[in-house]
């Protein structure tokens, strides 16, 4: 069986209890909307908890080091008012360039700087060249210019000492591994 459904089961039984409690028990009122409350929320919750069920992108950087296996930039939509993301399929490694863990598919917000490393780091997968990439805060006070798009209504992340956060991307070169030396077959 498949999660989803479990899940769905697992519903229909607690909203069957929960009709069951308001029918057929002698509890008080206050009780019983409490329960109902508790199941209420319990769904909420369950519903919020399960969105990495469904394979959608999670809204945080990869752990650092990663091995970045793509990535899609979409970039900002005035028309429309969408900020722009970009989706990196990266997976977590460890020391020596082991990969501890599945690969996972990560939102990250829409920066021309980041924008930019993505699509080198996207020309050097297409190369063949193997890299280890990093993900880091980068602050730097914005030029003059860039105070009068924001006064125009244009935003940045700021932090309060007025200097613009964004992510940067760094990467380097993976060691290719020592194969074995071949043996002849007797």
């Amino acid at each position: 069986m498949n999660i989803p459904l479990l899940l769905g089961i697992a519903y229909a039984v607690v909203a069957a209890l929960l009709l069951n409690l308001n029918l057929a028990s002698p509890w008080r009122r206050e009780i019983k909307i409490g329960a109902i409350f508790l199941v209420t929320a319990l769904y909420v919750g369950a519903y919020i908890g399960a969105q990495n069920l469904r394979g959608w992108a999670i809204a945080e950087p990869p752990a650092n080091p990663f091995k970045l296996h793509w990535a899609v930039i979409e970039e900002p939509d005035k028309a429309n008012g969408t900020p722009g993301r970009i989706y990196i399929l990266a997976q977590p490694m460890a020391a020596g360039g082991a990969l501890r863990a599945s690969p996972r598919l990560h939102a990250l917000p829409f920066s021309p700087e980041l924008a930019d490393a993505v699509e080198e780091a996207l020309e050097q997968i297409e190369g063949g060249r193997p890299f280890e990439a990093r993900l880091a805060y980068k602050e730097a006070r914005p030029p003059e210019e860039a105070k009068i798009q924001k006064r125009e209504g244009q935003s940045a992340s700021e932090n309060s000492a007025g200097e613009r956060t964004t992510l940067k991307l760094e990467f380097r070169d993976l060691p290719v591994p020592d194969l074995p030396p071949k043996g002849s077959a007797n």
